[in-house]
């Protein structure tokens, strides 16, 4: 980090805007868990080693409302705020940025992450408090902005945004994926709320506390129809083994971590990188353990008995659905053989195999949504996770789902915890007891009980699994704000 008296006098402040609970699940109790804005971690790391002062604040973690954030913006005077967000938090960033544009409309707005990339235009015609967004990796581009305002350069010259120039919107066009991500600056995490007091994954994903996030990973070739991959799109790329030690050496020892999750798209697509990984974790002999997500068609015994050895706990399975028909028409590219060998193997070698499920996929029957429930259950899996099909911007289905069904296109709802969209031959009402009979069937099982009373180890478990226990009823009981009504095509 360059001295105080080094860095340029304009500075950025970094806004991750205020969600509550209810924001994002639907529910007041946070079952969901606290996770950091890894994405403003990079973009800060780039401006501080440029020059500029640079401050994060995660609204969200510390419950900070507008007015909060308005006072460290003029205090700080700031001639850039960068506000992040999810689809989810569109609202949240709009208003953020009118009121910004209140206290100082001479202020620069510049808004980036998953939601503007997958439509920037949208997001910028919605919000004209919005002055520019940043498409895709912000990590070059976020400097080379900074660095044409500052000089009063030519916008169009910088690859990867989108501007108002007279009224008008301009795209300069998209930027090429970064291609090697060693080359860049350890994520900014100093600049975060402490990681032991402040976050935490979701509580079925916890093993250790204290626990952290890790991106080894961008891009992802696969083609489902659900998944956005506007950000870091289907060029798969990766750190380093080394690069990626260093950074859970530092979180190891520098922010006494002890459980890192891996949060890559697919952290099982680099054998050759996941065993020297493997191999510099144990070499180290580090009180650790990991865990991470990955597919069913990429793992082995012999990958995953190194991965038992250095650590890893737990593997996250993108499973979808327990009918080949609807995993053919998701382009899933698996097939029901490919995820039962995985999941048993997995179980075998040690390690907790957990599945993603998907209800509600186009041409989904109650008879197919049976077929996954009763999958899920005959699978030896410790956890699973079932999400209402959710048409995301950005992704195929989003742009296809009224050929298929009803799609009330309700950025704030977009969440995967309202039936949102309702395929033909279904209602909300179905897809709400399919649900809740999914979690109700898999949980209410002594095995998996007893699995969560095992894992406590201190009173903070008990009160960890205790409120995401609350979580689970709270879903389980609630009507949404769908059912009954019939759902719009927007």
């Amino acid at each position: 980090m360059h001295e105080e008296g080094k860095l340029r006098k304009d500075g950025i402040i970094f806004i991750n805007p205020s969600l509550t609970a209810e924001d994002r699940y639907g529910i007041k109790v946070m079952v969901g868990g606290q996770t950091p804005p890894l994405g403003l971690t990079h973009v800060a790391a780039m401006t501080l080693e440029s020059g500029y002062r640079t401050e994060i604040v995660d609204a969200t973690v510390l419950g900070l409302s507008n007015e909060a954030l308005i006072k460290l913006v003029v205090a700080g005077k700031y001639k850039y705020v960068g506000i992040t967000g999810s689809t989810i938090a569109f609202d949240s960033m709009s208003s953020l940025a009118a009121d910004v544009k209140k206290a100082d409309k001479e202020i620069t707005v510049i808004v980036g992450g998953p939601h503007v990339t997958a439509v920037p235009r949208e997001s910028m015609r919605r919000c004209k408090d919005f002055d520019i967004c940043v498409v895709g990796e912000a990590d070059y581009s976020i400097v080379e902005l900074l660095t044409c305002l500052e000089t009063k350069g030519d916008l169009r010259k910088i690859v990867g945004i989108v501007f108002r120039n007279n009224g008008e919107l301009v795209d300069t066009g998209k930027r090429p994926p970064i291609k090697d991500l060693d080359r860049l600056p350890r994520p900014a995490w100093h600049l975060l709320p402490d990681f032991a007091t402040w976050y935490r994954p979701p509580l079925h994903t916890v093993k250790r506390i204290p626990a952290a996030l890790l991106v080894a990973s961008r891009g992802c070739p696969g083609q489902c129809i659900f998944c956005d991959r506007s950000v870091f799109g289907n060029c798969l790329r990766a750190y380093s083994a080394r690069a990626t030690f260093g950074l859970i050496k530092e979180l190891y020892y520098n922010y006494g971590i002890r459980e890192v999750q891996i949060r890559d798209d697919n952290y099982l697509a680099f054998p050759n990188r996941l065993k020297e990984l493997c191999e510099l974790i144990i070499a180290e002999k580090m009180d650790l353990v990991w865990t991470c997500a990955g597919r069913v068609d990429m793992v082995n015994p012999e990958m995953l008995a190194l991965m038992k050895r250095s650590g890893c706990w737990q593997i996250w399975y993108g499973i979808e659905s327990g009918s080949q028909k609807i995993l053919d028409f998701i382009k899933k590219r698996t097939t029901i053989e490919q995820i039962t060998k995985a999941v048993v193997m997995t179980k075998k070698m040690g390690i907790n195999p957990c599945g993603f499920f998907i209800i509600g996929s186009p041409t989904e029957s109650a008879e197919t949504i049976r077929q996954t429930i009763d999958f899920a259950l005959k699978l030896p899996l410790d956890e699973a996770h079932f999400s209402y099909m959710t048409p995301f911007p950005g992704s195929e289905l989003y742009d296809v789902a009224s050929q298929y069904g009803t799609f009330d296109n309700d950025w704030k709802k977009l969440h995967g915890w309202y039936p949102m969209f309702v395929t033909n031959g279904l209602t909300s009402e179905e897809l709400e007891h399919f649900s809740k009979t999914a979690f109700r069937r898999f949980y209410f099982r002594p095995r998996i009980i007893m699995s969560y009373l095992v894992r406590m180890k201190s009173w903070q478990h008990v009160k960890y699994y205790f409120a995401g226990l609350l979580g689970l009823f709270q879903i389980m009981l609630r009507q949404t704000a769908s059912a009954g009504k019939t759902l719009s095509v927007k």
